[in-house]
């Protein structure tokens, strides 16, 4: 079938937008490490030190987040868990909560003013919680969705083999889960890789600066560019190579499973049901205490003996503290920026999904993810070095945070167009319809839904966005994220509640976008689960 000429415009509109806004920064990185002895920093002791243990703490947390994840996945997808659908949405909460909202909510859990008090600060073991419990959700959705989708013909192996109970899920279910496991696990190892607000939050201290950490602190603390570069392009590469196997492995997944209209069967016996249970209530403790505990600190902060509003109301006013951003400011900011952000990124993806679904072309399918594999502190040190007239303007940050919106934003909308009919547009082409005409009348009328997830779940991402913000900031575009960091910062008990309660309003916010623009999808025909 011959390609429309839109689409090839389409595909190369994208390709130019890639190659300017992380093309041109990743070139920026690796001139600037090159100058001096820039390269000669890679092969220092401490940096290959800060290199192994950015790994092995996200392999350990990875580790982690696997074993708390895929008992709650097997159930999900080999059996009828009651409630499923409204597990599946606690479990995504986790995915889209902000990195600087995770920190906190896990002091609110297990911090010294936590429900639990214990000091875990400047510790290995609150660096792996943190990430466990971040990413289990990452787990549950991918294993889970992919089981499902093999559940009948994981029940005919299962019966040819004679297996049942303990002998099905070592020699049928587990077997078969192997490759949705390692992409999850890739994907989880890449997030902790490059670890951020949970790290300046949680574990400051410099013996657990992730490569990401070190990459902010050598340009915004020591003013070492070069340093900075070196690391952020060593990260990407390590982080590159990551997500090419990921896709690989993400694409094949995607061949393997075939949906089936038989929902899996119900638990059989006691024991059947109650490891559903303990399954799901461990994998929904690790995902939901701490944005509960969050949730009661806000309202009950440290050392208060009833609820009160003083912090929210305090926080919401004009600071008088030279330093920190109000809440008001800082609200509007976020939601402007989101806006602003969701907007640019729901445009370049709907233009790279019509090009890669009616254009063919497919290698764009996997440059959607280079903002991906450029984590929001390298993105911002590059955008810093590429474009430094353009990096003091406003209008960096929502550029900025387009690009790190627009692959789950692509991936969302390719997987709702490869769903639509495949005549629809040469039927329409056969009733003299133009291909501009029949995607505008056509073809983005169906995929509302799919674009009213991607919306949510591009706001969300630019609500949360900490990294690449903290290098582009000026004083008046600080948003949530920032603000929340600015008084954790700072000693005192009135402070800390102030962060709490606008974490507490940062989440709110985001789980109250991402729930409308589902409720929204389903209404125009269905909530539509985009690749990861």
């Amino acid at each position: 079938m011959r390609r429309p000429l839109l689409a090839h415009v389409a595909g190369a509109v994208v390709a130019g937008v890639l190659a300017l806004g992380i093309g041109v920064p990743w070139w920026a990185l690796l001139r600037e490490a090159g100058a001096g002895a820039g390269w000669g920093v890679l092969v220092e002791e401490r940096i290959l030190g800060r290199l192994a243990y950015t790994a092995g703490q996200a392999f350990a947390s990875t580790l982690l987040a696997v074993l708390l994840g895929l008992p709650a996945a097997i159930a999900f997808g080999t059996v009828r868990v009651p409630g499923a659908r409204v597990w599946r949405a606690l479990f995504t909460v986790p995915f889209v909560m902000p990195s600087v909202v995770a920190a906190i909510a896990l002091l609110a859990w297990v911090g010294p003013r936590g429900l639990l008090p214990l000091d875990l600060r400047d510790t290995i073991w609150i660096v792996l919680l943190a990430h466990a419990t971040y990413n289990v959700g990452i787990v549950v959705r991918v294993v889970g969705g992919y089981l499902e989708g093999l559940a009948p013909r994981l029940h005919e192996a299962a019966a040819v083999l004679g297996a049942h109970g303990w002998a099905r899920l070592l020699r049928v279910t587990l077997p078969v889960a192997a490759p949705a496991v390692l992409a999850a696990a890739t994907l989880v190892f890449v997030f902790c890789f490059t670890s951020f607000g949970v790290i300046m939050i949680l574990a400051p201290a410099p013996a657990f600066a992730t490569l990401e950490v070190e990459v902010y602190r050598a340009a915004a603390r020591r003013v070492d560019l070069v340093e900075a570069a070196a690391l952020a392009t060593l990260q990407l590469v390590v982080v590159m190579s990551l997500v090419v196997l990921y896709t690989r492995w993400q694409r094949g997944l995607a061949h393997r499973v075939q949906r089936s209209a038989a929902p899996p069967p119900p638990p059989r016996g006691r024991a059947s049901w109650a490891l559903v249970g303990v399954s799901v209530a461990l994998a929904g403790i690790a995902t939901l205490a701490p944005p509960a505990a969050l949730a009661v600190q806000a309202f009950i902060p440290p050392g208060a003996s009833a609820p009160t509003l003083a912090a929210f109301e305090g926080v919401m006013g004009r600071s008088s503290v030279i330093g920190l951003t109000d809440g008001q400011s800082a609200l509007r900011n976020s939601l402007a920026i989101a806006s602003a952000a969701t907007a640019l990124a729901l445009l370049l993806g709907t233009t790279a999904a019509y090009a890669i679904v009616r254009g063919g072309w497919t290698a764009l399918d996997a440059l959607t993810l280079l903002p991906l594999a450029t984590s929001a502190v390298t993105l911002g040190l590059g955008v810093l070095l590429s474009y430094p007239g353009v990096a003091a303007a406003p209008a960096a940050i929502p550029v900025a945070h387009a690009l790190l919106a627009f692959p789950f934003v692509a991936r969302v909308l390719v997987s709702g167009w490869r769903g639509l009919e495949g005549s629809l547009a040469p039927a329409a082409a056969s009733l003299g319809a133009s291909p501009a005409r029949t995607l505008w009348r056509v073809e983005l009328p169906l995929l509302a839904p799919a674009i009213l997830s991607a919306t949510g779940f591009a706001l969300a991402i630019s609500l949360g966005e900490f990294g690449a913000t903290l290098v582009l900031r000026r004083p008046e575009t600080a948003t949530l994220p920032i603000a929340i960091f600015e008084r954790l910062g700072r000693p005192g008990a009135a402070h800390y509640a102030e962060a709490l309660a606008l974490a507490f309003v940062l989440l709110a916010l985001t789980a109250m976008v991402v729930l409308l623009f589902e409720i929204l999808a389903r209404r125009r025909g269905g909530a539509v689960a985009g690749e990861l």
